[in-house]
């Protein structure tokens, strides 16, 4: 055997080994694979909801999806994004994180001094774009994960608790307090 004829052979057996790989690779997982939950792990600290919400309805085999992930993907529509829903809001992420096997706690807000109102800075890319107006009466309620705050401002991903009390803005003579509450 000549040495190109041994050099294709082996060429051909590595092709042959990667492309069923890919094939294994691509090929849909059972309900009950343990990658699906490994997957949907990943996709919720990353924060990628349309992933959250496709690896559950494998994982349980769904045609249709329950009510309370309904609720928990709506939580950060843009709509949300406004003075008076947090609390809506922040219990809807608080169930849909739990039903994910997680341990949210809510966590509230205060403004305390003269003035109640407060902001959020909307950052993009790190670059300042606008504040928007979170509360007008001084409260207002998230859910906190680890060391991450949850709300429709930020998204699955959430921010870290120091850069979120940094977004948080209210007017001189004010400051704001957080405090972990048990409940809504």
């Amino acid at each position: 055997m000549s040495l190109g004829t041994s050099a294709i052979r082996r060429s051909g057996c590595v092709l042959l080994v990667v492309l069923l790989l890919c094939l294994v690779a691509r090929a849909a997982p059972g309900p009950q694979d343990d990658s699906i939950r490994a997957r949907l792990k990943a996709c919720l600290l990353m924060g990628d909801m349309q992933c959250v919400v496709t690896q559950y309805m494998v994982l349980k085999d769904l045609g249709r999806m329950p009510d309370w992930l309904v609720a928990f993907q709506n939580a950060f529509a843009v709509a949300n994004r406004r003075a008076g829903e947090c609390e809506k809001v922040a219990r809807a992420i608080h169930q849909g994180l739990a039903e994910f096997a997680q341990k949210p706690v809510f966590i509230r807000f205060s403004v305390e001094g003269k003035y109640s109102q407060l902001g959020f800075d909307v950052l993009e890319k790190g670059v300042f774009v606008k504040n928007l107006q979170i509360s007008s009466n001084g409260y207002h309620v998230a859910v906190k994960l680890g060391d991450r705050v949850i709300d429709a401002y930020t998204g699955l991903a959430g921010l870290p608790l120091h850069e979120y009390m940094a977004r948080l803005t209210t007017r001189p003579g004010s400051h704001v307090i957080q405090q972990v509450v048990e409940g809504l």
